[in-house]
């Protein structure tokens, strides 16, 4: 083992990392909430960077699913709404709901060169295991909502970014800043000249499973995004570790300097390509999560950045405390908060309990509804519409947080 690879730095604990973590866990748990309900004319809706109208609570993706819902409804066929103008937009813009898997990645590579302090080799097998059941754990999530098969999705592109993250570390700090755009390069290269790269599995076949042996094998690489694409996620982690470090040695200006460095460095980078993208028409250059794009990158990791170092300051430097219990309490929890969604979705199926958080009408929701003769009764019960839809989110999220409230009491934690 060689002398550089023991750090001397003291472990901290740094309670920013655990309210930023329990912000990104609740807010994951709020837009799936929704989107699994299909919640329906949710507020706040815009532009956003140039999207088609969509509330912030979707994907900006999503508003192109909409827009091609409405006008067929409208009677046209698919072939002509893709011969629209809007149809230049596909997939493209940034709303708060894009921004939680960027910040997922960044918070791995922020907390990478604290877990490194004092550890030698074991810490190098330890990135290799947790890569692989981070993988492995990626494909038995998705494999309970859709089916057994080998499914790409966020955890297994945050095994990837982990494993990138934790390579970096043999770089020196300027050969890290040279992997990130080096990265982000390359796949914007790609995504340009190779139709297979962002394509592949790109078929109107049913997903490979293990009840559905005639599906597309490919299509289920495809869910997140395709595992090649998943190094520009790598790119978001570099970027969380080069605020990791400055974090790890401790001085608290040094840390708000980089925090609004990185912030500023590379969400403006990602603004101005995306930009570029917007005016000449090059929208492989342009924000767009379902490709991760190197605009989309940057920015979102600009943003990251920008986040926890006010974080930081309010809750590091200024000792704020009140509310935070809410994020905390799944921040230090995480993993088991993602797994339990499903798990608690599968038990409330199972107990008839998830037809009353669905956006479609239902008997069940109907038969409560009718139990008292009171307007805001049933709308309560009804209206999965605007803020309607946000409250029934919020409801879904306070019953998980109880769970993991309870698993934190017990001192149940799950950690990879």
């Amino acid at each position: 083992m060689k002398a550089s690879d023991v750090q001397t730095h003291p472990r901290l604990r740094v309670e920013s990392i655990d309210v930023f973590r329990g912000f990104t866990i609740l807010l994951m748990i709020f837009v799936i909430a929704v989107a699994a309900g299909d919640y329906r004319q949710l507020p706040q809706r815009a532009s956003w960077f140039g999207s088609l109208p969509i509330s912030t609570w979707n994907h900006a993706d999503v508003a192109w699913e909409r827009f091609v819902e409405e006008k067929m409804a409208a009677g046209f066929d698919l072939q002509a709404i893709q011969q629209m103008p809007e149809a230049r937009l596909k997939n493209i813009g940034l709303t708060a709901t894009d921004l939680v898997a960027p910040f997922f990645v960044f918070i791995v590579g922020l907390c990478i060169p604290l877990s490194r302090a004092n550890r030698g080799a074991e810490w190098w097998r330890r990135v290799f295991s947790r890569t692989a059941m981070l993988i492995l754990a990626g494909i038995l999530y998705i494999s309970l909502i859709l089916g057994l098969s080998w499914w790409w999705g966020i955890l297994q592109a945050i095994g990837i970014s982990y494993l990138i993250g934790a390579s970096s570390l043999k770089l020196p700090r300027w050969g890290r800043w040279v992997a990130v755009f080096g990265l982000l390069g390359f796949h914007l290269l790609m995504s340009h000249s190779v139709d297979w790269w962002l394509h592949f599995g790109d078929s109107e076949e049913p997903f490979f499973t293990i009840s559905r042996l005639d599906g597309s094998w490919a299509k289920p690489l495809r869910v997140h995004c395709l595992p090649w694409v998943s190094i520009s996620y790598g790119a978001m982690t570099l970027v969380g570790v080069l605020l990791g470090e400055t974090v790890r040695d401790g001085d608290r200006r040094r840390i708000l300097l980089q925090s609004l460095k990185l912030g500023l460095v590379f969400f403006l980078a990602g603004w101005l390509l995306h930009q570029i993208g917007m005016w000449t028409g090059a929208v492989e250059l342009c924000f767009n999560k379902p490709d991760v794009t190197a605009s989309y990158a940057m920015a979102a990791s600009g943003l990251a950045s920008l986040f926890f170092g006010l974080l930081y300051y309010l809750i590091d430097v200024r000792r704020y405390r009140f509310g935070l219990r809410i994020f905390t309490v799944l921040g230090v929890n995480a993993l088991l908060a993602y797994f339990m969604q499903i798990v608690m979705r599968l038990f409330f199926r199972a107990t008839h309990i998830e037809p009353f958080f669905s956006g479609a009408p239902n008997p069940v929701k109907e038969q409560w509804a009718g139990l008292i003769d009171w307007s805001l009764w049933r709308q309560f019960w009804l209206d999965r519409t605007g803020y309607g839809g946000m409250l029934w989110g919020a409801i879904w999220c306070a019953c998980l947080w109880l769970i993991i409230f309870f698993c934190n009491k017990k001192k149940f934690y799950w950690k990879l």
